[in-house]
């Protein structure tokens, strides 16, 4: 009987590699030289913003992937607004999102003879999700500063994180099967708060596929569609 046991034990004890080491999802694409963009529009259709982004460099180290971003914003002359690098990370099992990737360029660009400090949560997705599902929340606290004095503090938090089912959406990118993700949207600038909502269709390996905003009211406010994706 207790050779058994001891049979057991072993066993538990060689498989426990393997049960803790988690597949990383990755709800974005990781494969070096591959190109997105997203057209964003306002409530009436009128193209307001694009973003494109690369895959520059990518890092894997056991079943944790690190994908380096470049995301290039222009206005809807197709100006450039600014570029920047970002870290898209799956680890653990989780895939972390960077949250600055949600501020509107527009936004930024209009502080740009400013200094502008960032600090953000990472919003994370972990694998299997399924319709019911609560994620975590996430904050963001932007702080724009003249010289040593500070102008304005923008707090933008996001809550109320839910996987409401699974999609497919089609746009000129192709068509996608998507978790529909649904949340609520604070930010407080100063003395002013507003409250928003928001919904997103995010495609394993390929990152949202669009997102919605809408007023307090319900009204919506404008979206963002992906428009290409070349690997």
């Amino acid at each position: 009987m207790k050779s058994v046991t001891r049979l057991a034990c072993l066993f538990l004890f060689m498989l426990s590699p393997l049960v803790n080491a988690q597949e990383c999802p990755m709800y974005f694409p990781d494969q070096i030289g591959t190109v997105r963009e997203m057209k964003s529009y306002d409530q009436r259709d009128r193209l307001t913003s694009i973003t494109r982004q690369e895959i520059i460099d990518k890092t894997v180290s056991g079943n944790d992937v690190r994908v380096t971003v470049r995301t290039t914003s222009f206005d809807n002359d197709e100006n450039e607004i600014l570029t920047g690098d970002l870290e898209i990370i799956c680890e653990d099992g989780v895939f972390r999102f960077d949250l600055r990737d949600y501020l509107d360029p527009n936004t930024l660009a209009a502080y740009d003879d400013m200094g502008i400090e960032i600090t953000a949560d990472n919003l994370l997705y972990p694998a299997n999700m399924s319709a019911g599902d609560q994620l975590l929340d996430g904050e963001l606290q932007m702080v724009v500063k003249s010289g040593q004095a500070t102008i304005l503090t923008m707090v933008l938090t996001i809550s109320n994180r839910k996987i409401e089912g699974i999609e497919d959406i089609t746009t000129d990118a192709g068509t996608f099967s998507c978790y529909k993700i649904s949340y609520d949207i604070s930010t407080k600038a100063g003395f002013i708060t507003t409250s928003s909502s928001a919904v997103e269709w995010l495609a394993d390996g390929v990152g949202f596929v669009r997102n919605e905003t809408y007023n307090r009211r319900g009204r919506l406010t404008g979206y963002s569609v992906l428009t290409d994706l070349r690997k």
